[in-house]
């Protein structure tokens, strides 16, 4: 079925159940970013491909609205759909429920999956459409009628990341939950974040593509918890150490049932911008008015790494920036020879280059290998179809990172492939320079990400330029690449940057139709000092790959950024080198020591 034929037999279920409009979410049943085969009805739906977006379907329009990461991408895909694009946050667009609100008819019924409908979004619609009489229909799994080969719930085994790499047991962050949630006057809390649930558990797998999570409820009481999951992918070494723990295991489906008997006696914890809207009804019929509402205690105390993951960190960084060498040394004589290499050529060699370090576990995301104009688009995702050679000229971008039993990776990465224009280079320089200004920051405790955001704005404003997307988020260890509560970018986050907190430090630059800049470090936060104007904090820089400097228009450069690259180019060397063959040492450090700014200057 093309998408065409698949909104007309969507109207036609509409039509037979009444719905005057349908909402098809990005999302699973647990909120995730990515998303296993069985929930990409989105992309079932419409053929965009994009990590971000929501479908309306009424029985007249199809519209799909996302972010300007995908505007190009999704013009595209969407070409011959029947489906209009809304483009978020430009002038005169609203959001899909503003929209709603303002063109369905009064009393109209619109249909969500409430499994894959977070509590929150419908509370939120619910207030939007009471002016209009506008109801919400929930339907879990209202696709089933029309996706006959749907995809089954992943069965990747689970496995556990043993203590010299949590730094935490499994036992010890059960006892601080249950005091967490002891002291909200809560006797139990349900967990419905994958990621949550991995770090609770210490348990890893490979239900979601570049995600190692495993597809699960956790239920968590006073003396005992639940892991509502598919009992199979659980080893019986694995089922009884988390039986050691109090942790039982059940299937997936049938925590439904289970909320039926799950004691009532005290309030309930549940985090509704997480939990999807079917489950928070069953939860409703249980509890009733116990139900206590709140941001998880989880996300928070996850995202403060301890030393242990700390420590992992920096391995892992080390190792990628070992693969990087490699690979960028690869490049360089390979275009040099004259070999032919395509964007997927080149993903597909740094991809080897990562399965030969120890402890790799998968890549953190599909790699972003982008050439001259691919590199515009922020989430540009090469295929067979849409591929480009790469030549002896203009900027190549590299995105991509790592899982490692260590810790997690993201590091991007502009470099020239041959001459390049004036424009290049000078964006290449001030991408480079708002990467320098966060990086280099001082902060008091308690400064949000949005304030520090324009740090790396600052010398792209500078010359009326900007990006659309954020500046940092924070990165899961061995869990999602992109994790909250923190994150660095225009609209606020009500979330201070706190010492153990790691965020990558991204801003970019792109051309539409030319080329596009990104380079991207890691930063971890650590208290500074403390005098009397506060307790400061700062970041260090965990990334350990070179960044290339000949491109960079040296008068736009102070001093202070001078430096900077000499010290991050000098400590990356010297941290590589020693587990580098002699002729990657040597090419390495024509990158780094042999082009560092004239010490005389500094």
């Amino acid at each position: 079925m093309t998408p065409n034929e698949k909104i007309q037999a969507l109207r036609q279920l509409m039509q037979a159940e009444g719905w005057d409009a349908v909402i098809i979410s990005g999302t699973d049943p647990h909120s995730s970013e990515y998303l296993p085969q069985r929930w990409q009805v989105r992309q079932w739906v419409s053929g965009f491909t994009g990590s971000a977006g929501t479908v309306v379907v009424t029985h007249d329009y199809a519209g799909l609205w996302t972010d300007s990461r995908y505007f190009i991408q999704a013009a595209a895909q969407l070409e011959g759909s029947g489906m209009e694009l809304h483009k978020l946050g430009t002038p005169g667009v609203l959001d899909y429920p503003e929209w709603m609100a303002e063109n369905l008819p009064a009393n109209s019924n619109v249909c969500v999956d409430g499994l894959c409908m977070p509590l929150a979004t419908v509370r939120s619609m619910q207030t939007g459409f009471a002016s209009k009489g506008i109801s919400i229909v929930s339907r879990p799994d209202l696709i089933d009628a029309l996706w006959a080969d749907r995809p089954a719930l992943p069965d990747a085994p689970a496995y556990e990341l043993g203590m010299e790499y949590t730094g935490r047991s499994r036992a010890d962050k059960l006892a601080w939950l249950r005091d967490a949630i002891a002291a909200e006057e809560c006797g139990s809390i349900l967990l419905s974040s994958l990621d949550e649930i991995a770090w609770v558990l210490n348990i890893r797998s490979s239900d979601i593509a570049h995600t190692p999570v495993v597809i699960a409820y956790l239920w968590v009481g006073s003396d005992r918890a639940v892991l509502y999951t598919t009992e199979s992918k659980f080893d019986a070494e694995l089922t009884a150490a988390l039986a050691a723990d109090g942790v039982e295991l059940a299937p997936y489906g049938s925590i439904v049932a289970s909320i039926a008997t799950w004691p009532n006696d005290t309030p309930i914890y549940i985090d509704g911008a997480m939990l999807n809207y079917a489950l928070y009804e069953e939860v409703i019929a249980r509890f009733g008015e116990d139900v206590h509402d709140r941001t998880s205690p989880v996300k928070l105390e996850k995202a403060l790494k301890n030393e242990t993951e700390i420590q992992g960190f920096r391995e892992a960084y080390r190792k990628d920036g070992i693969v990087q060498t490699r690979f960028f040394r690869w490049l360089e004589g390979a275009l040099a020879e004259g070999e032919r290499i395509t964007e997927i050529d080149a993903a597909n060699k740094l991809i080897s280059l990562r399965k030969e370090m120890d402890g790799y576990i998968d890549e953190s995301f599909a790699p972003i290998s982008a050439y001259g104009e691919n590199a515009a688009l922020p989430h540009y995702s090469a295929t067979p179809e849409q591929c480009s050679v790469l030549e002896p000229r203009g900027l190549y971008l590299l995105d991509s990172g790592a899982h490692y039993l260590d810790g997690t990776t993201d590091i991007t990465r502009t470099i020239p492939l041959g001459p390049l224009t004036e424009d290049e280079a000078f964006d290449y320089t001030c991408v480079l320079q708002g990467m320098i200004a966060l990086s280099m920051a001082s902060f008091p405790r308690g400064t949000r990400g949005c304030q520090l955001d324009v740090l790396a704005r600052m010398p792209l404003w500078k010359y009326n330029r900007n990006y659309g997307h954020g500046t940092g988020h924070g990165v899961g260890h061995v869990l999602c690449v992109h994790e909250g509560p923190q994150g660095m970018r225009q609209n606020l986050l009500d979330q201070p940057i706190l010492p153990g907190m790691v965020t990558s430090c991204e801003p970019g630059m792109y051309c539409e139709g030319q080329y596009g800049i990104r380079h991207e470090n890691m930063l971890l936060c650590y208290e500074d000092e403390a005098n009397e104007f506060g307790d400061w904090l700062a970041f260090m820089t965990l990334t350990c790959t070179y960044i290339d400097t000949t491109p960079l228009v040296e008068e736009l450069l102070t001093e202070d950024e001078k430096m900077f690259i000499d010290c991050f180019n000098t400590s990356v060397y010297e941290t590589l080198a020693p587990d580098l063959t002699p002729e990657e040492a040597a090419w390495l450090k024509t990158k780094t020591i042999d082009r560092l700014f004239d010490p005389e200057e500094l």
